[in-house]
């Protein structure tokens, strides 16, 4: 029987930290291509080992993430620690928040995707077309920094970027990094098995799990570094906007937090109406929330209202689209300004409550768009909810063929994996 020494297992690739040492660079359209060729884009598959391409990318990842990190400090954010007061050497997630928060009467807050970096959207807009800003938070800032607050205020919104992806701590750098970033940590050989996660040790306290740090955000940042009488904008985007709906459809939770938040925006989202059980917030969500979800339609287009329609799931209130046909992490970079303008309409009006919306397609079939979908239950304000047995009877009576089930990827286990030192 043969074996292979360490010493003989091929070494871990290395690659530069800068972008002009991966061989790209920035044009005058604030998009990064190829020194040898400028009209390539980034390049991923570099080759067919997928060790070197993902430790590729992790270099320019890191390079991206000080880019948009210096542009968003440039426009006035500042980078802080959770839990709040810890030491730098100490585990700790990232945020950016305004570095006049206390002075802000209104304060837009992203809870964005659970795999990205702070302050990234989407690395198919910042590698490709689109550019740095477009796809990073940095034109989603200079957008809210051109609002008012309110029609006596002209000062612009204060912003907090929650950072839902970084909550794995690195303990040999002592830094925080995305699941991704994880996967391409140094290693010993290029065929070593990724670092096991110790639950503990590599992670932050009170920010373990996305759950964790959108209370954590809420029952710390808000509440100690925000004026108490400010109102809240909310935007979520996927497992961002999953969690902040679990949280605000708890009833301490809302008590606490629903006459503050102003707006809460949706995106990407598979919370739906038949999951709210408090009644206070599904009535409140139904005048003061919207969904955005993937579609081809022009952003800004209204899909259905709170109880769905052909092809839409009720999901409790009005359904907007975002003018993204494919990609989830797309849509805020290309309908952040229709967000953010609604958020706009409804500081300006303290009385504000979603209009009734209704729309009209040529040639639809009006029996088949009264279809039930998603286990068949729409909520219609406060009357409507039905209790837990009424809504388990509806949804066993849907047909085999109109359940939709929506199953995570699986995990691959790895054979005997080293544990991340310090």
């Amino acid at each position: 029987m043969f074996r292979r020494l360490a010493s003989g297992l091929p070494r871990d690739p290395v690659f530069p930290d800068t972008l002009a040492g991966l061989g790209y660079f920035i044009n005058d359209k604030d998009e990064i291509r190829s020194i040898d060729n400028p009209k390539a884009y980034f390049k991923f598959f570099i080759t067919k080992n997928d060790r070197h391409n993902c430790v590729q990318r992790e270099s320019m990842n890191g390079v991206i993430r000080e880019l948009v990190a210096q542009r968003l400090e440039y426009l006035g954010l500042e980078k802080i620690r959770l839990p709040l007061g810890i030491e730098e050497s100490e585990p700790h997630v990232p945020i950016f928040v305004s570095s006049n928060l206390n002075d802000k009467k209104r304060v837009v807050i992203l809870f964005y995707e659970h795999t990205q970096d702070l302050g990234i959207f989407a690395h198919r807009i910042i590698g490709g077309k689109g550019g740095i800003d477009q796809g990073s938070a940095v034109n989603f800032v200079k957008y809210i920094q051109a609002q008012v607050t309110s029609p006596g205020n002209v000062e612009s919104p204060g912003v907090i970027l929650a950072n839902l992806g970084q909550l794995r701590w690195w303990r040999q750098r002592k830094k925080a990094v995305t699941q991704t970033t994880w996967f391409a940590l140094p290693q010993k050989s290029s065929v070593e098995a990724p670092y096991r996660i110790d639950p503990i040790k590599n992670t932050v306290p009170g920010n373990r799990t996305t759950e964790e740090h959108v209370n954590y955000v809420f029952d710390h940042v808000v509440d100690k570094l925000v004026d108490p009488k400010a109102k809240l904008d909310i935007i979520g985007v996927s497992d961002g906007a999953i969690q902040v709906s679990v949280f605000l459809e708890k009833h301490e939770n809302f008590r606490k937090w629903g006459k503050r938040v102003a707006a809460f925006a949706s995106v990407a989202t598979w919370y739906h109406a038949h999951e709210i059980k408090n009644i206070d917030f599904a009535d409140w969500f139904m005048d003061r929330g919207r969904v955005y979800i993937i579609s081809s339609e022009p952003a800004g287009t209204f899909l259905a209202d709170h109880k769905g329609r052909k092809y839409v799931p009720a999901y409790g209130c009005p359904v907007f689209s975002l003018g993204e046909p494919y990609y989830a992490e797309s849509m805020l970079p290309k309908g952040y300004k229709t967000i953010i303008d609604w958020f706009q309409e409804v500081g300006l009006n303290p009385e504000y409550t979603n209009p009734a919306f209704e729309r009209f397609d040529v040639g639809e079939d009006d029996e088949e768009e009264e279809k039930p979908l998603e286990g068949g239950v729409g909520l219609n304000r406060t009357e409507e909810i039905k209790d837990d047995e009424e809504t388990k009877t509806a949804n066993c009576n849907l047909k085999a063929g109109e359940e939709t089930k929506v199953e995570g990827p699986k995990g691959v286990e790895n054979t005997k994996p080293g544990e991340e030192t310090s």
